[in-house]
């Protein structure tokens, strides 16, 4: 069985919405990965999600909305090209979110397995972050998070 572990960043749109920012996906088996940063040039905001969003970039991911290298518009496109018959978050929301797009994957929520918090297991300055995050606080970023949970599986099951 081919599986694979994602993680994702998402910001807020309209009617409390997620919506992808970051997304990153590592295969379980042969540490094939990709990495991508969704623009979201055509999303709308309103006050909430503005306020929202512009937190979520000065204190936590640092990445703008219109900032990124693929338009949010191509993220189902992105999703439905994987070959995995079964992937893992970490999170029930990140769960929901991805559901919407790929509902014929099996998606776990790897806490039920007992994965720990991120701050247990994002613990090794060795692991890889995209180029982005390598000058701010590389734990935020999700290249670097599917490689600690990749870890922790790895030695968990």
């Amino acid at each position: 069985m081919s599986s694979a572990i994602l993680d994702m960043q998402c910001i807020l749109g309209v009617n409390n919405k997620y919506m992808i920012k970051e997304m990153s996906i590592v295969d379980t088996f042969t540490w094939a990965t990709q990495h991508w940063i969704f623009k979201h040039s055509k999303s709308i905001e309103d006050n909430k999600s503005r306020k929202t969003n512009k937190w979520l970039e000065r204190n936590y991911h640092q990445l703008a909305i219109e900032f990124g290298d693929v338009e949010y518009e191509e993220v189902g496109k992105i999703l439905n090209s994987f070959k995995f018959s079964c992937i893992y978050v970490k999170g029930e929301q990140k769960k929901q979110v991805l559901m919407e797009h790929i509902p014929h994957v099996a998606l776990i929520n790897i806490e039920d397995l007992g994965c720990p918090r991120l701050d247990q297991i994002c613990d090794d300055e060795t692991l890889p972050c995209c180029i982005f995050h390598m000058e701010f606080n590389p734990k935020q970023c999700t290249f670097y998070k599917v490689f600690a949970i990749r870890k922790w599986f790895i030695h968990n099951s």
